[in-house]
């Protein structure tokens, strides 16, 4: 009985800030992007469901409407395939938050994620918005890399370590429902920036 209490305790206290309110009641478009096999629908399965869903690749943009506290969510996930990543400007105009998530476990692939990421991170279009890195996949323990470690393979330790971050990076695993949850509160509660 007393593990029973402890799973329960556990997980409420793993989504309890779904309930928290955040800072405002406005609504917040995130676009949820990275290279294929990354989880991306996954991580939507988790958010809409609260459930491990298996998926096809995702063929054109879907879009999920969520809410967390006080804030409406959209969603919108547009594919990680090559053909897919061609769009992905398109729904960055639109977009107040971007998720960026890679398969940390997927080493053959580092240089290619870090391209596609590297190019949303210099685009001066979409520099206002705040960005989330989710490392997923940390549960494959024999590929998987360190935070650290992909910190450096991304090369982005300039931007998270200014004063005032527009990007953060949290290492996940969606499967385990583990990882993301403090990343998705940090990138709702994100002021946007007012460029010049």
């Amino acid at each position: 009985m007393w593990s029973l209490f402890t799973y329960v305790r556990d997980l409420i206290n793993g989504y309890a800030w779904f309930w928290w309110p955040s800072n405002g009641s406005d609504e917040k478009t995130i676009l949820l992007v990275g290279l294929d096999d990354a989880g991306k629908t996954t991580l939507t399965g988790r958010l809409t469901q609260n459930r491990l869903i298996q998926a096809p690749p995702t063929g054109t943009p879907i879009g999920h409407g969520l809410k967390i506290g006080s804030t409406q969510l959209t969603m919108t996930d547009v594919g990680g395939h090559a053909q897919a990543r061609r769009i992905w400007k398109n729904f960055m105009h639109a977009s107040t938050r971007l998720v960026f998530m890679l398969d940390a476990s997927n080493r053959p692939r580092f240089a290619e994620a870090r391209h596609e990421l590297w190019k949303i991170l210099m685009d001066d279009d979409v520099r206002s918005l705040p960005i989330l890195i989710l490392g997923n996949k940390i549960d494959n323990v024999e590929t998987a890399c360190s935070e650290t470690e992909l910190r450096q393979i991304l090369q982005i330790e300039k931007f998270l370590n200014e004063s005032n971050p527009r990007v953060k990076l949290c290492m996940c695993s969606v499967a385990r429902d583990e990882g993301f949850a403090d990343g998705l509160r940090w990138l709702i509660n994100q002021h946007i920036r007012v460029t010049e």
